[in-house]
């Protein structure tokens, strides 16, 4: 292919040529280097698709205009730029003001064919002043109808299928945004569209920043699920790039070494932390550039400039000093005073700035200590933040009654399927919000008990906040919920996992995205309107849950494990809020202590001293229990798993011998029944009742088996009946009535 030369300048030859109302063949061949790549380009493309009268007409009069602009203009259409075309139309538009609307549009129509034969030529890069009214129609001039056809018809589909219910007209939208794209880089292929393309379109387009942040959203996610953009996740619907943040009146040598630390930051700490460093590094640049404009360096920060900072931050209110990415976001909170922990945040995160790049030897590092110890106030360490049961009752019932027709008329997300999962997930299960966004579609696991055959269900808690993973058990309906959204939710794209740089198909991803905080909070607050109860949030659900779950007997261990919680230390401050659970473990070890008291004052005031050791003694005994083999040292008064665990074990094999053992046992069960009628809990009189009447089972079988094998082993021990096992109770209570026990001295009430 022969190389065509792009002179610069116009010679006087090509000056000649150009001021000529018609080119004769003679003509063309003397501007080799101009008309035939004109013609070529425009023919090839230009005149591609249905064009009124002649395409050669069309090329004459295009190329006629090309010329008046490389005569006024003063070089070959090799050095045009899009600079000097827009200052030249904006001439030639004053100065035909005059002339008549059908002038104005024949001549605009020349000046799209040739600006867009330039383009073609790539003289001129991509630009909406080719078609301002109709930007597709390059595409179709680049790609053809039917490849662009064939692009929109697998862009829809893929759409459809990952969720995307619009009309598909208006899913063209997104892909419109893919052919402009790919016009814009003169190529072919979707495989070479990346995410850097999409967002530079986006920042150069005309079209309403509403409207071009949707399509181009949708262009990524789309992409993304037709396993494009090379593994770039997907931004959230509606979000922008972070490089539209401002950082206001910050220096520029500022915003340098900020950029350059956080830069550096992103090796060691993650997005979600960068983040929240940038956002206060830009909030103390446009303090300080308005506090000392002076100060263009980070070198010339001073002490003084730290404490007056710390004066500011206790007085700003939310939106101040901060170039928010959606101003709208913020909703009613502007104006409010920032919260005492994002004042230390504030705080902190300046401090850790000025210390790192200290380390890391920046040049500019002011060279001198700026904070000294006691600068950054210590953290409140509230109680957890719960609900109370009245209204966590109320939204739990709106929750499981949820219905499409609700959905529907309260605008809840769609699909219905998904609301319902993510809430089932929330009101069980104690998730952080980003660990519930990173639930993977295999994060539900089945285990098989070995000895009885029942199926267990477990979920796989991603590595979170305190860098764990943990497995929690669900219940089985939990299990079905997710199951109906799996049914529903259908093919999605592969997300990055910010945490692991891998790919992963995460559980709740829909129309290519996963749950935000934001999102997550967004659907609690609409179902609490429902509900009628106080706006909360999806931490605030942990909270309630760890409380629920302390309140109603489970251990502190448990609850940390299900939290995923490192040490006890951070479970216990759970322990703190339940005044029902404090309240209840606070009576029964007083109304222990009162009978104890109120036992032994009684003895002592009636009985000797002597009498009183014996009665005490016998009374302590009484409250032990009597294990056949000898007597636990537990109280009567607290529970106990493994006490008399042997006799209901179908396991247990009693010996013929051990029937006396067995009747003394059960004497003095009853006995310690009668004594303890009023003072003994209730599950503590149900337990020793409970081993009462194995003991009775096992006395019966044992005497039953004495009385088969009578003859092959003769014993002297007295033989027990049924009716004597009826009325060994009515003989305890005779017994006690006459004060016969057994040489203690009797105890009083």
């Amino acid at each position: 292919m022969v190389e065509i030369p792009k002179p610069l300048k116009l010679t006087a030859t090509d000056q000649r040529v150009l001021t000529q109302e018609h080119y004769t063949s003679a003509d063309r061949a003397r501007i080799p280097h101009l008309y035939p790549p004109y013609e070529e380009a425009f023919l090839r493309y230009v005149a591609r698709g249905p064009m009124s009268g002649d395409p050669s007409n069309h090329l004459w009069r295009s190329f006629r205009l090309c010329a008046r602009m490389m005569l006024d203009v003063g070089c070959t259409y090799w050095a045009f730029s899009w600079e000097r075309l827009v200052t030249w139309r904006a001439e030639q538009q004053h100065l035909h003001a005059h002339r008549s609307p059908g002038w104005h549009h024949n001549w605009d129509a020349r000046w799209t064919e040739v600006t867009a034969t330039l383009f073609f030529l790539e003289v001129l890069p991509y630009s909406e002043e080719i078609y301002r009214a109709n930007h597709m129609e390059l595409a179709y001039k680049w790609l053809g109808k039917e490849v662009v056809n064939a692009i929109q018809e697998r862009f829809v589909d893929m759409a459809l299928t990952i969720g995307y219910r619009y009309p598909r007209q208006a899913l063209k939208n997104g892909a419109a945004v893919v052919l402009m794209v790919l016009t814009a880089n003169r190529s072919t292929d979707l495989a070479s569209i990346s995410r850097a393309d999409l967002e530079a379109w986006e920042a150069q387009t005309r079209r309403s920043r509403r409207v071009a942040r949707s399509g181009v959203t949708t262009a990524q996610k789309v992409l993304a699920a037709m396993g494009y953009l090379d593994g770039e996740a997907p931004r959230r619907a509606g979000g922008a790039s972070r490089s539209r943040a401002s950082w206001g009146r910050t220096a520029p040598s500022i915003i340098d070494t900020c950029e350059r630390f956080l830069s550096d930051l992103r090796t060691m700490r993650r997005p979600g932390t960068v983040n929240v460093y940038e956002t206060i590094l830009r909030r103390f640049g446009d303090w300080l550039g308005d506090h000392d404009p002076t100060v263009r360096s980070v070198a010339d920060v001073r002490r003084q400039h730290i404490e007056a900072y710390k004066q500011a931050v206790a007085e700003m209110k939310i939106g101040d000093h901060i170039s928010a990415l959606r101003p709208s976001r913020l909703g009613d909170k502007r104006g409010q005073p920032i919260s005492r922990n994002h004042q230390i945040r504030c705080i902190s995160c300046v401090r850790a700035f000025f210390e790192m790049i200290e380390t890391l030897e920046y040049p500019e590092r002011p060279g001198r200590r700026l904070f000294i110890r006691g600068n950054i106030a210590s953290r409140d360490h509230e109680l957890p933040r719960f609900i109370p049961d009245a209204e966590w009752h109320r939204f739990v019932s709106t929750a499981q009654t949820l219905t499409p027709k609700l959905v529907e008329q309260h605008r809840l997300p769609r699909p219905y399927e998904r609301s319902r999962a993510i809430l089932a997930v929330l009101l069980e299960c104690g998730l952080r919000a980003g660990e519930l966004s990173r639930l993977d579609t295999g994060c539900v696991i089945a285990a098989q008990d070995a000895a009885t055959g029942a199926i267990t269900h477990w979920l796989r808690v991603p590595t979170g906040k305190l860098h764990n993973d943990r497995m929690i058990p669900v219940r089985p309906s939990l299990v079905e919920t997710l199951d109906i959204w799996m049914r529903c939710r259908g093919p999605q794209p592969l997300l990055r996992d910010e945490r692991t740089e891998k790919m992963q198909d995460f559980l709740f991803t829909w129309r290519g995205s996963s749950p935000t905080p934001d999102s997550l909070n967004s659907l609690i607050a609409r179902i609490s309107q429902i509900a009628g109860v106080p706006r909360a949030t999806s931490h605030q659900f942990r909270h309630t849950l760890a409380v629920q779950w302390r309140k109603n007997g489970m251990k502190i261990e448990t609850i940390s494990r299900m939290l995923g919680h490192k040490s006890l230390k951070m479970t216990m401050r759970y322990a703190a809020v339940m005044p029902e659970t404090l309240r209840r473990e606070f009576d029964q070890a007083f109304a222990a202590i009162d009978d104890e008291h109120r036992i032994t004052a009684q003895v002592h005031v009636v009985l000797s001293p002597e009498a009183h050791l014996a009665a005490a003694a016998a009374w302590r005994e009484s409250l032990w229990v009597d294990l056949g083999i000898g007597w636990c040292g537990l109280s009567a008064f607290l529970p106990c798993d493994n006490r008399s665990a042997c006799l209901p074990c179908p396991n247990f094999i009693e010996k013929r011998e051990q029937l006396p053992l067995f009747q003394e046992q059960r004497r003095n069960l009853i006995e310690l029944r009668m004594l303890g009628d009023e003072r003994l809990p209730a599950d503590r009189k149900h337990e020793i009742a409970s081993a009462v009447e194995v003991l009775d089972q096992r006395i019966v079988a044992m005497d039953a088996t004495r009385g088969q094998i009578a003859n092959a082993s003769p014993s002297d021990e007295p033989a027990i009946d049924g009716d004597q096992l009826a009325t060994s109770e009515h003989h305890i209570r005779h017994r006690d009535r006459r004060g016969d026990r057994g040489g203690a001295a009797p105890i009083p009430g």
